[in-house]
């Protein structure tokens, strides 16, 4: 509990310290894999390639080509990248992809946490339950995966 604690303060802190600003776009840039010209140009990449932006209530990441990616939100920030790989979500299943925007691992899973050390652990078949304003995971079977899906446990 102290640790999920720190990590909602560290969270907050650092999205209070960057200014985010959610800029307005329009309905076609969140279906599509690129944003607008016109929205590119209103980001401020702090000299960095691949940056998180709220758009509506999610968080992208979003490269300096204009390319972009939906990653998992938590507590009012976006997924973290963790060995290379951050979490997506597409048509209810989890997935990760690379720093380049690319899916390395398709959206197959019902859950999964971040990889650490090169594995990470999924779960099929488990279901989100809501307890008050939080989510719990029921049932399922949980197995660890290395970077190319292969079960190794």
């Amino acid at each position: 509990m102290l640790k999920h604690l720190l990590y909602l303060a560290i969270t907050l802190s650092i999205i209070s310290c960057s200014k985010i600003t959610p800029i307005s776009v329009k309905k076609d840039n969140i279906n599509s894999s690129y944003v607008s010209k016109e929205y590119l140009s209103q980001l401020d990449f702090k000299g960095k390639e691949l940056i998180a932006v709220p758009i509506g209530k999610n968080f992208y990441y979003i490269h300096k080509s204009g390319k972009k990616m939906l990653t998992l939100t938590y507590d009012n920030g976006a997924d973290e990248f963790q060995d290379g790989l951050a979490r997506t979500r597409v048509d209810g299943k989890i997935g990760f992809f690379n720093r380049n925007l690319e899916m390395v691992l398709p959206p197959i899973y019902d859950f999964a946490f971040p990889f650490h050390n090169g594995t990470a652990e999924i779960c099929t078949g488990c279901k989100e339950k809501k307890d008050g304003e939080y989510s719990m995971l029921d049932g399922g079977t949980w197995k660890k995966i290395d970077r190319s899906s292969l079960v190794i446990e």
